[in-house]
This record gives structure tokens, sequence and C-alpha cells, in this order.
């Protein structure tokens, strides 16, 4: 067993240690070993292994501490258990059911289709861009909002500049 360990020129790198946990033999570095490390084969065999002898929630004072600051709200015992819909309290006019940012859910609420205003075509997805016609973006007002396209987006409406590399510079913004 020893020479599968050996390699030629390193005969004290490696040694054969048994797992504090399992009990199976497992082969660490020297280095380690002197250092006080490589008493288990794995990290889950430390972790179970610092569980059984020094996990704080066998203290009966951290029990207490744990039960009394946490209550139940798991399943049945939840408030918002089995309110869905208009009966959850993020549901504003069904914009809950878009995800993104709330000017891009209120634009999506309205659509039936989706289509880039500029050039028509159908887009799914995270290629939909919500564009600000006033480039204000906390004017979310359902006429300054454009749905548009990344592409249209981002070379017609903003004419965002590209390096030698294909990656938007920060100066391009129109």
């Amino acid at each position: 067993m020893m020479k599968y360990l050996l390699d030629a020129g390193c005969e004290n790198k490696w040694q054969i240690n048994v797992c504090l946990e399992c009990k199976k033999e497992f082969k660490v570095r020297t280095c380690y070993v002197k250092r006080g490390q490589g008493k288990f084969c794995s990290i889950g065999c430390g972790t179970t292994h610092r569980n059984k002898i020094n996990n704080p929630t066998n203290d009966a004072k951290v029990r207490q501490k744990i039960s009394k600051n946490h209550i139940d709200v798991s399943g049945k015992n939840n408030p918002m258990y089995g309110k869905r819909g208009k009966l959850a309290p993020s549901y504003i006019d069904g914009r809950s059911e878009v995800k993104g940012d709330i000017w891009r859910k209120i634009a999506l609420g309205r659509l039936q289709k989706c289509n880039c205003e500029i050039c028509n075509n159908e887009v799914k997805g995270r290629k939909l861009h919500i564009h600000h016609k006033d480039k204000n973006r906390k004017n979310n007002l359902k006429t300054n909002l454009q749905i548009v396209c990344a592409k249209c987006h981002n070379n017609i409406l903003h004419k965002r500049m590209r390096n030698n590399i294909g990656q938007f510079i920060s100066g391009g913004l129109a």
C-alpha cells in the first residue's frame, strides 16, 4: 500500500490516516498533519463529527432561545397560506404575474402580443425592454413607456457604442 502512495522523490509528502468519524483510511499530505489538519476524509465527516462533539443546540439555554425567537410559520400556520392572485399582498391589477421592475410590469400589463414598437418583431423574455421616451426612469406613466426589443433599444434609441471586443462603453449613451 505504501508503494502506491510513494511517487519518485516524494517519499515524505503523503501519509495514511484514519478518519475520526467514519474510520476509513485516506491519504493526506504530511504538512497538513503537522498543522493539525487531516483528521477527516471529507468535509462532511468533519461537520458530522463537530456536530456530535460541539453542537450549540445541545445546550438547553440555546434551544429555549431558538424556540422563543422563531415561531412556526410553515404550511397552514403561514398567514399567506393559500392566498394567490387577487388575495396576495403583491397583487396590483394583475402586474404581479410579470417578472421585472415596476415600469416593466406596468408596460407589459397592457400587452396582448409582445412586439417591438419600432421594428415590429415578436420578442420574448428578457430580450423585451421597456424604454422611457423622456429618458426619465421615474416617469412611469403609460404614455411614457415604449415596448422595444433589446436590439432597437441598444442600437437605435440609445445609440450605445461598443469597443473592439463588443462590450458597451459607458461614454456611448445618447
